[in-house]
């Protein structure tokens, strides 16, 4: 049984979170959350990122309710709070994968075509 289409609504409910997701440093914040739960000092030693851009990410993240936060004392520890945004990651890299496998096949039969000539 097929599902229905996506309202107006939900559709721009989906283009929001890709508008998150179409962000390298997000990205990176989640990905290195999904390995464990994080502070923000964590969170720029083993990105890289400045703690201005990783607080002004992880606020959109939170935003978008895919991380949570869980206060100890002065500090915020971060954690991921919808492990399925990895899902639509691992279906965007099947495709990647998938689009480079077709590339190599058109350039190899294209030298091969090339090489009869």
């Amino acid at each position: 049984m097929r599902k229905k289409p996506p309202s107006e609504s939900q559709l721009a409910d989906i283009a929001g979170i890709f508008a998150i997701l179409a962000d390298r440093s997000r990205l990176l914040l989640l990905n290195t959350l999904r390995e464990s739960p994080c502070y923000v000092t964590e969170l720029c030693r083993k990105t890289g990122l400045k703690q201005a851009n990783v607080s002004k990410q992880l606020g959109l993240l939170k935003s978008a309710e895919l991380v949570t936060t869980q206060r100890d004392g002065n500090l915020v520890q971060y954690s991921i709070a919808e492990p399925m945004i990895f899902d639509i990651c691992e279906l965007v890299c099947s495709k990647i994968e998938r689009d480079a496998r077709r590339r190599i096949q058109a350039f190899r039969t294209e030298r091969t075509i090339a090489a009869r000539r």
